[in-house]
């Protein structure tokens, strides 16, 4: 969650020229271990929507999504 890393965000910002904006729609896959093994990113609706399908296409196939929200 961008909220909880402002200065990475402000980092990674700066290296794209001020081109990068922070969204949902994007997730973690981790293994049953908690151990990471790539990211999905999908766009095309709104980003709660794309993040739900990024979640449920990662549980689909037996793995643990994590969407970086702490709460």
């Amino acid at each position: 969650d961008a909220r909880q890393r402002p200065a990475f965000i402000g980092a990674v910002n700066g290296l794209a020229a001020g081109n990068l904006v922070p969204a949902p729609g994007g997730v973690l896959i981790r293994d049953q271990q908690g151990v990471v093994l790539g990211a999905i990113g999908i766009t095309g609706d709104t980003s709660d929507i794309d993040e739900r399908c990024a979640i449920s296409a990662v549980e689909s196939q037996g793995l643990e999504a994590d969407p970086g929200v702490v709460g």
